[in-house]
């Protein structure tokens, strides 16, 4: 037990000080130090619950001296603004703390005080993460991050002594909260289907990555995806074991239903998540539908650091937050169920496109549909999400599920796991998953992240199959009739291995 504890800390310590790449320039400019000494100074007034009292008492007197006891009500309402006024810095500062951001940096940064460097001096390529960028399974994508705006060039081939085939690609980038960095974006092409390939990025001459490797896809084949939600960037565990599974190929595809770091507006917490990712999304794609905690700026971030199929010609919103792709036996549908004033709501352009979508599918060549989004449809957690936003989600798009016989529905938000019995229109449709009539639902918000897991009331619906409050991963294999799902809870057991919560199988609808 004490050789797998110490393997264990051993792994975590290579994630989060070998893997993480050199630490960003800090900007040192006049503007940015007079900003944080302020920010400082403010902080040390306002987190002081003595100051803040001696603070509201000197207003009261003011009110006091004001407003004579003449004048009650004009004096009972200075008072009362007081009072208010005094608890505003108190919450804004517990809110960044809440928030996780570094303080003074992070509000600095918000307010364009500050630059946020996404790298340091050296400014090799970070932040490697590959995509489908295609259903044509001889392309794949590929993003990566730089200090410099330098070119943006893949070399790649079939082994690592011989990269003999090159690309280039292009950038991008953004300005939110201070950010500073060059997101560079390419295709490999021409790849042969079901063939191990490696790679570097670099602008083509001094500056390359290391080497990494992925495989093709093959039409059809069978595929193992690890499903995620919820995951920030201090989730190590969850991280580790991921590293695991792919350095012994056991995933062939990443699947993350949105809150995706919770850098909440702290742009250089994006930075560290996919620097702790790279070791995973570097050699699997990486498939993503935008959260909650990524509305900051109109979903910015999201929409910059992605490299989707919905960014192509494949149709989608054009812009990575709503898109279909193709992988195996499987159509996935990526909906985004947010909006910019963080609420639960499919809008009426993604309905429209989602029906459309789901018309065109060859349930011959795809037997599976499966869509991921972040918000869900039904939980029995005590977050309560089936009488909040799930209801409008349902009355959105729950009958389009049915008509076009969705087989599962993907989501997180709510930090547990739970897998439904096969569903529509709030009825349990059947106790089995044995060639269901119903869509199931599993929810898969336990990934890992600062705001902790939830929990789950002693009475439950009965369409609630599964629990779990544990935090965790999903694995979701895929083949021609079966689909079997797993959840394990993201640590090793005291022999070794990783401890598994739940599985099922379930056939495919119709069969």
């Amino acid at each position: 037990n004490i050789h797998i504890m110490i393997i264990s800390l051993i792994k975590i310590l290579f994630l989060f000080f070998v893997c993480v790449y050199s630490d960003p320039i800090p900007d040192t400019s006049d503007k940015c130090l007079s900003c944080q000494d302020q920010v400082k100074s403010l902080e040390y007034i306002w987190t002081n619950a003595t100051t803040v009292e001696e603070i509201l008492n000197n207003l009261n007197s003011e009110c006091k001296s004001t407003f004579p006891i003449t004048n009650p009500m004009k004096r009972q309402v200075c008072e009362g603004l007081a009072s208010i006024f005094v608890q505003i810095p108190p919450s804004l500062f517990k809110g960044m703390d809440d928030l996780a951001w570094p303080i003074p940096e992070a509000p600095c940064a918000l307010l364009m005080q500050c630059q946020m460097n996404c790298c340091g001096e050296s400014d090799p390529p970070e932040q490697v993460h590959l995509s489908l960028a295609s259903d044509d399974y001889s392309v794949m994508g590929v993003s990566w991050v730089t200090l410099s705006s330098k070119r943006s060039i893949v070399q790649y081939g079939l082994s690592e002594s011989s990269l003999t085939k090159i690309v280039s690609g292009d950038t991008t980038t953004y300005r939110a909260s201070g950010w500073v960095g060059t997101i560079h974006r390419a295709k490999m092409t021409g790849l042969e289907y079901g063939t191990k390939y490696y790679y570097r990025v670099g602008n083509g001459y001094d500056s390359w990555s290391d080497i990494f490797y992925f495989t093709t896809m093959t039409p059809f084949q069978d595929v193992t995806y690890a499903v995620l939600a919820d995951m920030d960037f201090d989730s190590s565990n969850t991280i580790s074991n991921l590293i695991d599974l792919v350095s012994s190929d056991s995933i062939d595809v990443v699947i993350h239903s949105g809150d995706i770091s919770y850098a909440d507006g702290y742009e250089p917490h994006w930075d560290l998540f996919f620097n702790r990712m790279q070791p995973i999304v570097a050699y699997v794609p990486y498939m993503v539908t935008p959260g909650n905690h990524e509305f900051w700026f109109n979903f910015t971030s999201y929409k910059k650091r992605f490299y989707l199929p919905g960014v192509l010609d494949e149709g989608g919103s054009g812009d990575g937050m709503y898109y279909s792709w193709n992988c195996g036996k499987t159509h996935f549908i990526a909906g985004n169920s947010e909006t910019a004033i963080d609420t639960a709501n499919f809008s009426t352009n993604f309905i429209n496109w989602l029906e459309n979508d789901l018309k065109s599918v060859d349930r011959e060549l795809y037997p599976w549909v499966v869509a991921h989004f972040h918000r869900p449809f039904y939980c029995s957690n005590s977050n309560a999400c089936t009488t909040k936003g799930g209801n409008t989600l349902r009355s959105e798009a729950e009958q389009l599920f049915y008509d076009y016989k969705v087989n599962i529905g993907l989501y997180g938000h709510v930090h547990s796991y739970e897998r439904t019995y096969p569903l529509y229109n709030s009825t349990t449709v059947q106790f089995n998953y044995e060639n269901p009539q119903g869509t199931v639902y599993i929810l898969q918000g336990g990934s890992g992240n600062r705001e902790g897991n939830d929990g789950y009331p002693t009475e439950l619906p009965d369409w609630s199959s599964h629990r779990e409050s544990a935090v965790g991963y999903g694995i979701m294999t895929i083949k021609d009739s079966i689909i079997t799902f797993d959840y394990y809870e993201s640590r090793l057991s005291s022999d070794g291995g990783p401890i598994l919560l739940d599985s099922f199988d379930m056939t495919t609808w119709g069969n």
